[in-house]
């Protein structure tokens, strides 16, 4: 067999969103329901329990984002398990459920959040270019996914 580049690059972002998707789980898990979880959810970058309490609040948003974090965890864990044995068709069950919450997630912080495309994005070049890191970094782990669908 032999290796190609583009099976190489494919092995990375398969193992890179896999860390992604393990680290995000666990943070997700780990936050408070309460204030303080809000709060750290927004500096810690968790980037869906900020999209579910933006549209959720209460319990409800406290069982999505546990659900979440859990689907974040299994699907990262699954990826990395892939690449050694046959999983069936749950990896690319779970993908395509985060994949959907990935591009709500850009929706609600990136187009319509504090700071986003709707929320000030281009109040002044500081927050254009922080605007601009955090989309590219949530447009890589959308492509980071997606090409983790076709493997």
């Amino acid at each position: 067999m032999s290796v190609t580049k583009q099976s190489i690059s494919s092995l990375v972002l398969r193992i890179a969103l896999a860390c992604f998707l393990i680290a995000t789980g666990i943070l997700t898990l780990q936050l408070d329901s309460g204030f303080f979880g809000k709060l750290q959810a927004g500096f810690a970058g968790n980037e869906l329990a900020t999209a579910v309490h933006s549209l959720f609040k209460g319990d409800m948003a406290n069982m999505l984002i546990v659900l979440l974090g859990i689907l974040e965890l299994v699907a990262g864990i699954f990826l990395i398990v892939g690449l050694f044995v046959t999983v069936g068709h749950f990896n690319k069950i779970a993908l395509v459920a985060i994949l959907i919450l990935w591009v709500a997630v850009i929706i609600l912080v990136d187009i319509l959040g504090k700071g986003g495309l709707m929320g000030g994005a281009f109040k002044n070049l500081g927050t254009f270019l922080s605007f601009l890191k955090v989309l590219s970094a949530h447009l890589l782990v959308l492509g980071a996914i997606l090409a983790s669908m076709e493997v």
